[in-house]
């Protein structure tokens, strides 16, 4: 633009009616906003930090909580796997052999199924009488000798014993009805 130009749109405003103010010196006391504000900023600020502190300590008591539980899921699971070793042991088929044993029990050289769909019994029981030799319960107190020894002398009777199985599975698959 010209200063032609500029002078004509300056006459043009002043001529407009408005009035301009004047211009005054301003002092220091009238420059300051509200007291509060650095106030309510400062609130603020210790607000948040008061927050974030909080929730830090929160965080950090879950944590150590976490842990706490952890160790006890750990503390849980050990004594599961114990229990469940103990289980194990004492079902086990040495302990069941002697414990049946000790009620009187004897191990049946027979056996007889129940066929309910058809209301037969396959094969025929005979009663159980105590074995003199070898038994299950023998094998958890034997010495590695002792059962070296009577795997070979079992290897003799199972060659003896072929025979009977045979004569023993042709009066098994006889039949007779449930009354």
């Amino acid at each position: 633009m010209s200063q032609m130009s500029v002078a004509t749109t300056l006459a043009k405003r002043s001529t407009s009616g408005e009035r301009r103010t004047s211009l005054r010196v301003v002092t220091p006391q009238e420059r300051t906003g509200s007291a509060w504000f650095p106030v309510l900023c400062i609130a603020l600020l210790l607000a948040g930090l008061g927050a974030v502190l909080g929730l830090n300590t929160a965080m950090a008591q879950d944590s150590f909580e976490v842990t706490a539980l952890e160790a006890r899921t750990a503390e849980l699971a050990d004594t599961e796997a114990a229990l469940q070793q103990s289980i194990n042991d004492r079902s086990s088929p040495q302990n069941l052999a002697s414990e049946a044993r000790a009620l009187g029990m004897a191990p049946s050289s027979t056996a007889a199924f129940i066929d309910i769909d058809k209301g037969r019994i396959l094969g025929v029981a005979t009663v159980a009488e105590n074995p003199e030799g070898f038994t299950v319960d023998a094998a958890a107190t034997a010495t590695v000798d002792e059962q070296q020894s009577s795997q070979k002398t079992s290897s003799d009777d199972k060659a003896a014993d072929s025979k009977d199985d045979e004569a023993a599975k042709d009066s098994d698959t006889s039949e007779s009805t449930i009354d």
